[in-house]
């Protein structure tokens, strides 16, 4: 489901980052403060709140989420056990302008299961969902003033529990959209170099290799005379390229059809460089600059009817270890600039997600390197850092950092 996110926060970010990113192209990033941490959550990872000071705080521009028009509100939600009075209620407040001018709805609660809260404005019509069923819904022709969803907790000021996939939309949201917000499975697509497989009628049955750890460098040894076996040097472990295999199966209408699709597909294959592998699996894809050397063979029968192949495409990673980021192009000055800092003794690649590559940045882990990338058109970016990550000592960027190591 595409929707024009005002706020899109997966929560997905790695241990004790200051950051809870922002997808949305307003980049309303969080600032992670007061012992808030990332833990397995709904949907990977889920924001942790102790209720001891523990807080991710959000600024919004009033431009940019208007409470006066329609709005949907919705969040994964999880109160934890306290030794003393835990949670057994979420409070959702709805305020207007005026003295006692509230709607409080209660939400029941079991501590550490997950509630799925959605509150939608549709007009002067407010309606709250729980785990995708309407629960209450109301009129109220008042100036909104805000809305809360809090937990019945009075150990303290804050709430201690676990929040994920947070997201505003500047609509109202239907019920089966809700139910889509709700999903936890995402459709997989593949594209390379920016073109979906199924432009081809190719569709991916399988895939191997691409989450797998690739095969370990044989490490330095060495063999002593009258000792037993070798004495190997594990102070650096360096992997070998990944191999990732798609199995592939096209679908066309007739022979020339098929032939069609087949050829340029195949195609794409033909320009010069890396090309770009994207496995879309939600927020955060999977990004691998690849080439391919083995054939592309196709076992198909001909017909007259409906023509059908299959087939495998084996794609070489040639540096399997990369951070990958997410830069988005808007109609505002400056954001087609990515700026990433970086100090390092050790060589790194930057492919920009355009076409364009840094090759051999750094190298001199005396003081740090910056680099900027200007894009040429709106759109979203996903620039790949390659290299020996786990050597880089100090790294800062104005983009997203999707994964920190993949």
């Amino acid at each position: 489901m595409a929707l024009d996110y005002i706020l899109h926060m997966p929560m997905d970010e790695s241990d004790n980052s200051p950051v809870a990113y922002d997808y949305s192209t307003n980049r309303n990033d969080g600032v992670v403060s007061g012992g808030a941490d990332f833990k397995g959550g709904k949907v990977g990872k889920a924001i942790n709140f102790d209720g001891n000071g523990a807080r991710c705080n959000v600024s919004m521009m009033a431009t940019q989420f208007l409470l006066s028009a329609s709005w949907t509100f919705a969040a994964w939600v999880r109160s934890n056990k306290l030794d003393v009075g835990s949670p057994t209620k979420f409070i959702i407040n709805i305020c207007f302008d005026g003295i006692n001018r509230y709607h409080e709805i209660h939400v029941n609660n079991v501590v550490g299961t997950w509630r799925h809260i959605a509150i939608v404005r549709d007009g002067n019509t407010y309606i709250v969902y729980v785990d995708g069923a309407n629960i209450e819904s109301f009129v109220d022709t008042g100036t909104l003033k805000g809305f809360s969803i809090n937990q019945d907790c009075y150990s303290g000021d804050l709430g201690v529990g676990m929040v994920d996939e947070v997201v505003a939309v500047q609509s109202a949201l239907t019920q089966i959209e809700i139910l889509g917000l709700m999903s936890t499975n995402a459709n997989q697509s593949y594209s390379l170099d920016g073109h979906d497989f199924k432009e081809f009628g190719i569709y991916v049955s399988d895939s191997d290799g691409v989450v797998d750890r690739p095969k370990m460098k044989k490490p330095r040894t060495d063999s002593w005379d009258n000792y037993h076996g070798e004495v190997v040097d594990m102070s650096h472990k360096y992997l070998e390229p990944r191999t990732i295999t798609l199995s592939c199966f096209i679908k066309a209408t007739d022979r020339a059809d098929f032939m069609d699709k087949v050829f340029r597909f195949e195609q794409l294959f033909d320009k010069t460089g890396l090309h770009r592998l994207m496995i879309d699996v939600g927020a955060k894809p999977l990004v691998y600059e690849v080439y391919c050397i083995d054939a592309i063979t196709i076992s198909k029968k001909w017909n007259d009817g409906l023509m059908v192949g299959t087939f495998k495409i084996k794609l070489t990673e040639p540096e399997p270890v990369k951070r990958v980021l997410k830069h988005y192009v808007t109609d505002n000055p400056g954001s087609d600039v990515c700026t990433i800092t970086i100090k390092s003794s050790k060589y790194l690649n930057v492919y920009w997600g355009d076409g364009e590559c840094d090759i051999d940045i750094c190298g001199d882990s005396s003081e740090a390197k910056t680099i900027t990338h200007r894009y040429s058109a709106v759109g979203e970016y996903y620039p790949v850092i390659t290299g020996c990550i786990d050597e880089i000592e100090s790294f800062t960027t104005t983009s997203i950092i999707v994964w920190n190591k993949l």
